[in-house]
């Protein structure tokens, strides 16, 4: 057990120590607008750069990099069609390393708390695809909070998984749409921003119709 909590630490400190090197180094000016449009024009010239940006999208889900750089040089470089399908890869993939180091740094940590531990482990068993499903659709705290919270929660994969792929795929498909078509095509900041808060309530209405609905049909 000794080697065990060792080895979690040491994973801790990684991520904390590669997380720190990225925001509070030189290493931060490469997420500026300057160089961002810097690497999506040498993307476009890249046989391998679909494999490139799924790589580093999932690496910066494990690292809590902001998820929209990927999902936006995505739809730029691609389009936003095979742009999504490459950005919700690599999300998927990330969120996926993400949960299982989550649940292996969380293990017993419910138990720790006693009955209300075991109750909220109770609550993710029997609600984990709804409760994800909820949370990934509406805006909120980081994406890789989420995926290490799962885990830690120690949310069923299948309901993690298919939560997060369903509760996110809207996202990535608009954010592309939205680069690709301000970038390469006529649409202005205002149109997205419309376009973006239009889909914004709709996506709230449709989490908000179960309730509202169950509630009309108890009394």
């Amino acid at each position: 057990m000794k080697a065990r909590t060792a080895i979690k630490i040491a994973i801790v400190v990684f991520i904390a120590a590669v997380v720190a090197a990225i925001y509070f180094s030189p290493l931060r000016t490469h997420f500026t607008r300057e160089h961002i449009h810097a690497d999506i024009e040498m993307l476009r010239g890249l046989w391998y750069a679909p494999i490139a940006l799924i790589v580093a999208y999932a690496i910066g889900c494990v690292f809590a990099l902001p998820a929209s750089i990927f999902i936006i040089a995505a739809g730029v470089v691609w389009g936003w069609k095979l742009g999504s399908v490459y950005a919700l890869t690599g999300g998927m993939l990330g969120a996926t390393i993400s949960y299982f180091v989550g649940r292996f740094l969380g293990e017993g940590v419910l138990q720790k708390f006693g009955r209300a531990g075991q109750m909220v482990e109770s609550q993710v068993k029997s609600a984990g695809f709804k409760t994800m499903l909820v949370v990934r659709l509406i805006p909120g705290p980081p994406f890789a909070v989420w995926n290490y919270g799962a885990g830690v929660a120690n949310v069923r994969f299948r309901d993690y998984f298919f939560g997060t792929l369903l509760g996110t795929a809207p996202a990535h498909i608009i954010f592309c749409y939205c680069a690709d078509a301000l970038y390469n095509g006529t649409m202005t900041e205002a149109d997205a921003m419309k376009r973006l808060a239009v889909v914004a309530a709709l996506l709230l209405i449709l989490v908000a119709l179960p309730s509202i609905v169950r509630k009309f049909a108890s009394r």
